[in-house]
């Protein structure tokens, strides 16, 4: 979607399940090798139900909603805030959404509100925003 095409109100978003190997895999992206996200015996000694998602992988989920979903792949995501509410256990279903709250014409950006719920558990897992930018094609490109 162009930025032409931004309305304020339009949603979007997807659904995931958080999987151990997604935990494993951003912990060795990331290098935040917690063992409160790596080792479900520690993570339940803390309190939780198993390993926790690392807060910095719902952000990326985020990134995927911008960056595939809403507005897509003419943006560039220039700045996000999040804040976590609920701890994210591995084996969790999660819906992501977006909801355009502001759109700028002077400087051709929109906010997009996000919300990442556990459809597990039915709670609100985390909230925040994400301003993006928008790419355009070389003059007298096709794409």
């Amino acid at each position: 979607m162009s930025f032409e095409d931004l309305r304020v109100g339009q949603q979007a978003g997807f659904e995931t399940q958080v999987t151990e190997a997604d935990i494993d895999g951003f912990a060795g992206v990331s290098g935040d090798v917690s063992p409160l996200h790596l080792d479900d015996g520690f993570a339940r000694s803390r309190g939780f139900a198993g390993r926790v998602a690392h807060g910095a992988y719902l952000t990326a989920l985020v990134s995927r909603l911008v960056g595939v979903h809403l507005p897509g792949e003419n943006c560039l995501l220039q700045s996000v805030s999040m804040q976590f509410r609920r701890p994210v256990a591995a084996g969790a279903r999660l819906a992501v959404t977006g909801t355009v709250d502001q759109v700028s014409e002077a400087v051709r950006s929109a906010v997009i509100k996000v919300a990442v719920q556990d459809l597990t558990s039915g709670e609100t897992a985390a909230t925040g925003k994400a301003t993006v930018g928008f790419t355009e094609p070389p003059a007298g490109s096709d794409v």
